[in-house]
């Protein structure tokens, strides 16, 4: 959903045991991300501002869409959200929700949008080539795993 030339964005961070996070590498930009995207204006009652309830919607929409509809997961927890610049100029907010796979085994649904998915160790996740908006939320997520 666009507002002002404003992108607004919401995914998940999958977790495991292994204080990894399952990423999508998508090809058009050579990085991997988190599994999510736009959130449309028909989700939303009011589109200037969205409840955490219709961003998880969105989040677990886009989960389905792009790692398939067996997978089963935990309820979504609200892990913030961060603004950056995407390649063409516009500002994104991008909202995360923390989740884990309690079933079912992922699968790329988009194969013309992502080339696979990895579990990254997030105590790493410096070393991979990464999204902007994971950039902005590495040392939260590190420090969320020490807890």
């Amino acid at each position: 959903m666009e507002i002002k030339k404003r992108l607004l964005l919401s995914g998940c961070l999958i977790l495991n045991d292994n204080n990894e996070v399952l990423l999508l590498y998508k090809k058009q930009h050579k990085h991997y991300e988190t599994p999510g995207g736009k959130v449309e204006i028909g989700e939303l009652s009011d589109p200037k501002n969205p409840t955490i309830a219709e961003l998880a919607k969105t989040a677990k929409r886009e989960l389905y869409e792009e790692i398939g509809a067996n997978v089963k997961i935990k309820e979504l927890e609200y892990f913030g959200k961060v603004e950056f610049t995407i390649p063409d100029g516009r500002l994104a907010i991008a909202n995360k929700f923390l989740t884990k796979i309690i079933s079912g085994t992922p699968i790329i649904n988009e194969p013309e949008i992502f080339e696979r998915f990895d579990y990254l160790p997030i105590q790493r996740l410096e070393e991979y080539p990464i999204s902007p908006d994971l950039k902005l939320l590495v040392n939260k997520l590190k420090a969320y795993i020490k807890k």
